[in-house]
């Protein structure tokens, strides 16, 4: 019987995959095998997992790229399958996130108990489950994401593939921000201070801007985002509470190409960025009740 708890296992060698994936479903798991980053990629769109298993040694994308975009994307814990010999691998692999590492071949009750030990952590850890601080949040979106599947899924979907791995996090390590939930179409992100929040955003917009997607022949890929300051509540690996849904509400009235920026997020802003803000005047957000002061990038209308 499934404890509904599901295991990535992401391993090229079809063999070792499907004996960890068997031996994890004997004792309850559900397992979802991989066999490279493409794959792993895939599955993230169906499911969140609540640990991956990954072997460092694989071709094409390796194991440390693949770390970075989990740490970067759904933050969930990391076991790496490492060989003898790659000891700087292992100690990289700690550095960027992962949580612990097994050699291979691996003995499977090591791994299941290894498993086991870090869900335990995280199921009891008290900062993950009930930690409340003020955080900047923003939110993004893909204008028109419902046209853009309808007239081509695949080519949609491997668009926002390559906009995720070659803009987005990237861009988020350089600003420090945590991307804590993926959407379909877009994506809520966490950011130390106001300023990397906007700064970011404006990064983003810009370098979208100028790439193939934003060019398209059946109308060009663009973006909304919201920029807000509020209280949220760090629950396992999500967020919740205000700054969240003020985010998604301002991320809403934004401009195709542009940002929109809460009241107390401009506040935060005064003086500490060079950035040129619109003020274009109190409004209503959806499921908010107060009205509120929204600020807009770029500060000049140009439609």
């Amino acid at each position: 019987m499934s404890n509904g708890q599901t295991i990535f296992v992401v391993d090229d060698d079809a063999d070792a995959r499907d004996m960890v994936g068997d031996y994890l479903r004997m004792h309850g798991f559900d397992a979802t095998l991989c066999d490279g980053g493409v794959e792993l990629r895939e599955a993230l769109r169906n499911a969140t997992p609540d640990l991956v298993v990954l072997d460092l040694n694989m071709p094409g994308e390796d194991g440390l790229s693949i770390i970075r975009f989990l740490k970067q994307t759904c933050g969930c814990p990391i076991i790496m399958l490492t060989a003898t010999a790659s000891a700087i691998d292992r100690v990289v692999g700690l550095e960027l996130g992962a949580d612990d590492y097994i050699a291979k071949p691996c003995e499977l009750r090591e791994l299941v108990a290894r498993i086991r030990s870090i869900l335990r952590r995280i199921k009891w850890s008290p900062a993950r489950n009930s930690e409340r601080r003020l955080a900047a949040i923003v939110a993004f979106d893909l204008v028109d994401f419902s046209r853009f599947v309808h007239e081509d899924e695949a080519g949609t979907l491997a668009a926002l593939d390559r906009i995720f791995a070659e803009v987005v996090v990237p861009t988020l390590v350089q600003w420090h921000g945590v991307l804590f939930k993926m959407l379909g179409d877009g994506a809520l992100v966490e950011f130390p201070s106001v300023v990397d929040a906007i700064e970011w955003s404006v990064a983003f917009q810009t370098i979208m801007a100028t790439r193939d997607e934003a060019h398209l022949p059946h109308g060009g890929m663009k973006f909304r985002v919201g920029v807000a300051v509020g209280d949220v509540i760090v629950s396992q690996l999500d967020r919740l509470g205000e700054g969240v849904a003020l985010a998604a509400r301002a991320q809403e009235i934004a401009r195709p190409a542009g940002i929109a920026v809460t009241e107390q997020a401009q506040q935060f802003l005064r003086g500490r960025t060079s950035i040129e803000l619109e003020d274009i005047g109190v409004r209503q957000l959806k499921n908010i009740s107060t009205p509120m002061r929204i600020w807009t990038w770029p500060a000049t209308r140009t439609d």
